[in-house]
């Protein structure tokens, strides 16, 4: 399988968990690519978590070694859902969520209150009360919305329930999937992303083929994988490249 040559491309889009660091720990041969090819290509660092806001992802990317990134080259699928909130016709939100969420929200100039739609991210304190609200609100007609529909979340300890866990009780409820769900697979984040930088040729680079490769190819765009162990042939959904480090993208 060929390698990709940057010069074919206008944005590398980075997955962040699993590319740049693994359980917050920094993958130092990212690290030494992606501060040598920022001269030859725009970065975007994407990521599903809405926990936290991208203001604090960009600072810890920065802690780690890329002291270049701003707030602006980060997109979680918290930002992304804030960042076409108006396109949706979004004003008013019951959020299920944290705090990343819920800042990207209230930045946005959406009031969060029990009134108007129902998004939804991931909520380590979701509960039964949560749960009815959202449920009596669907029913009666507001816009169901997710952040990511992701089932397990990993943690140093082992994989703990993710949003998509909230977001599968929630529909069980009201018997009805999300009218909108921003986070990879789906191509969303990816193009809003790729229109923030203008962008008309963007590569993505991940190391989930149901996630970050799938959702490249539902947003039309070329994708690698990034691998540390070895490929079996036939993977599908099938990336345009296999990578074992990004350094391979300067070689």
């Amino acid at each position: 399988m060929p390698r990709p040559q940057l010069r074919e491309y206008d944005l590398l889009i980075l997955d962040i968990d699993g590319v740049v660091w693994l359980d917050g720990e920094p993958i130092e041969s990212s690290l030494r690519a992606i501060n040598t090819i920022r001269d030859q290509i725009s970065i975007a660092f994407v990521t599903n978590n809405s926990t936290r806001h991208r203001r604090d992802i960009a600072n810890q990317l920065r802690m780690i070694g890329i002291p270049w990134v701003s707030e602006g080259d980060v997109f979680t699928s918290a930002s992304t859902l804030a960042g076409i909130s108006s396109r949706l016709g979004l004003r008013r939100c019951y959020v299920i969520g944290e705090d990343g969420l819920l800042a990207e929200l209230e930045e946005a100039g959406i009031e969060l209150s029990e009134e108007g739609d129902v998004c939804v991210g991931l909520d380590r304190s979701f509960d039964y009360r949560k749960l009815s609200i959202a449920v009596r609100k669907i029913l009666s007609g507001s816009m169901f919305l997710a952040t990511n529909e992701d089932r397990l979340l990993p943690t140093p300890s082992g994989p703990v329930p993710g949003a998509g866990a909230v977001v599968a009780a929630i529909s069980a409820a009201c018997n009805r999937k999300p009218d909108v769900v921003v986070g990879k697979p789906n191509p969303i984040m990816f193009l809003h992303a790729s229109s923030s930088f203008g962008a008309r040729r963007p590569l993505v680079v991940g190391d989930g083929l149901e996630t970050d490769i799938l959702g490249a190819m539902r947003a039309g765009m070329d994708s690698a994988l990034l691998v540390r162990d070895t490929v079996i042939g036939g993977i599908v959904p099938r990336p345009k490249y296999v990578l074992r480090s990004l350094e391979e993208l300067i070689s």
